[in-house]
Formats: C-alpha cells, structure tokens, sequence
C-alpha cells in the first residue's frame, strides 16, 4: 500500500470516529464506551467486507445504490447486542422487567453509512478477549432498525428522557424479534424494530414498557418446543 492510500484511510478512520461521536450526541443519549482500538478494528474490518465481498454483481443486495458509493462506506455509532433466551421468555414473571433477563452477546452492531444514509450493518463480536469480524450485510432486517433509530430522540422526548442509562439492541432469537432498549430512571423500554412485528400484535417505533412486550411474548414463547435456541 503506498503512502498516500495510508494517509487516506488514517484521515477515513479519523472522520469516522468523529462522525461516531457526532451521532451519538445528536440522537441524544451518552456516547457507548467503544475503545478507539475496537473503532479501528471495525473500519479495518468494514474495507475488508467492501474489497473482497462487494462487486458489479451484488452491491444491491448490500443496500448500496451504486459499486461507485461503496468507497464512501463509513461506520455510525454503535449498538451493543443483548439478548434475552427462550427459557428465560417462557418463565418471564410480569412486572420483573428486562434486565435481569438480558445476556450480552459481546457483540457491536455498527450501522454502515454513505453520505448520511444507512445501508447495512456490520458487527464486531469480541470471543476470548479478541475482536473477529462477524456479520455483513442484512438490509431487510437493518431497515426497521434505521426507522427506529431515526427517531429514537423524539421517542425518547415523548416520555421525557433526555439521556438513558443504555440504550441498546436486543435479540430475542427463538421469536427473531428485535428491539431498541432502553434503560432509564423512569424504567426500561422496548422498542420493536423488527420485520412483521403484527405477528407479536405489536408496533415499529412504539415505545413500551419492557414488562408490557414480555409478558406479551411470553405467550408466544410457550408455543415453541422445549429446546431453547440460546
């Protein structure tokens, strides 16, 4: 690699961690605690998937308009994943919330962005104290995510909550549900951001309470066989 493609990209990686930063003032709750090691890590991960996997042929199928936009690929502010078992669902009792139920998945979901719009996703999972590239790619399940986070900050401002505890992503993989969570002094939250949420009779982008989703899905989480995916 020459001189001046490692100045380039020691400037994306910059640019990118700035724009991290920005984002994750400008949707209004505390910046997540991501090293600059992890940060690098993901953009070093990012142009890998963009070199070797994207061509004339697939781009599309990664939400990119055009091959030419992906060398503007960039990474947003990340979610941390959580995840809440099947086991842990079917013997949920009511009022008892979330977060005694959550197991993290040591995993960062990035959002991937070109000129201020996201296209997909990639996460960074940490195993044995080491960073590994995991996912790529996913646009029917990263739409419903974007919408939601999109206007996290005026849902956040509807219960008047101006900078929660946590704010994460959280998996339910035996329902393949998925949610914006959202911990605060006025309670725990879920949002649901996933693809045909009508199936659990609940709403992208509507803020519950977490007891209230839960319980719901507890019914649903009953009709699944005994062996639990996670």
């Amino acid at each position: 690699m020459s001189n001046k493609n490692l100045s380039i990209y020691g400037i994306l990686s910059i640019i990118s961690i700035c724009f991290f930063v920005f984002l994750s003032s400008k949707v209004g709750y505390p910046q997540q605690n991501v090293s600059k090691l992890t940060m690098e890590f993901a953009q070093k991960s990012l142009q890998n998937y963009l070199k070797n996997v994207i061509n004339e042929q697939n781009f599309a199928n990664f939400g990119f308009k055009t091959l030419r936009e992906v060398k503007f690929a960039r990474l947003g502010a990340p979610y941390p994943v959580v995840i809440i078992g099947l086991k842990s669902l079917k013997t949920y009792t009511p009022k008892t919330g979330a977060k005694a139920l959550l197991i993290d998945a040591k995993t960062l979901w990035f959002p991937v962005i070109v000129r201020n719009e996201i296209r997909t996703k990639l996460e960074i999972i940490k195993k044995d104290d080491k960073l590994i590239p995991g996912e790529f790619g996913g646009i029917r399940n990263v739409k419903p995510i974007v919408q939601v986070r999109n206007n996290l900050s005026h849902l956040l401002a509807t219960k008047g909550i101006e900078a929660p505890h946590k704010v994460a992503l959280l998996k339910i993989p035996a329902l393949y549900a998925t949610f914006l969570y959202i911990e605060d002094s006025k309670g725990e939250f879920l949002v649901p951001a996933m693809v045909q949420p009508q199936r659990y009779n609940l709403e992208n982008g509507k803020m519950y309470t977490a007891d209230e989703v839960l319980s719901q899905l507890k019914v649903f989480a009953k009709e699944i066989g005994e062996r639990e995916i996670r």
